[in-house]
């Protein structure tokens, strides 16, 4: 499934360095809400992911948004064009 990771620009180059997104890894399954949550709490970046697709949903945040309890790969999020 398709999900929108929103994460600060600080965080996000950490996240470079160590190869991957930290555990737990949050996201919204609805873009709309992701660009709320952006602004709502000034983290400028929005990535898309891709979870599997029993991922389970996060408690409240109206039924909108997963977790998944495992790092994720930056390798993921650029196809292969960053190395890990």
């Amino acid at each position: 499934m398709i999900v929108y990771h929103v994460i600060g620009i600080t965080d996000f180059m950490d996240s470079v360095q160590r190869g991957c997104l930290t555990k737990p890894v949050r996201a919204w399954i609805d873009i709309s809400e992701a660009e709320r949550f952006s602004i709502q709490t000034g983290r400028s970046m929005i990535l898309r992911l891709k979870f599997p697709k029993d991922t389970p949903k996060l408690e409240g945040h109206k039924g909108k948004a997963v977790i998944l309890d495992n790092t994720y790969p930056i390798s993921k999020i650029f196809n292969g064009w960053v190395h890990s």
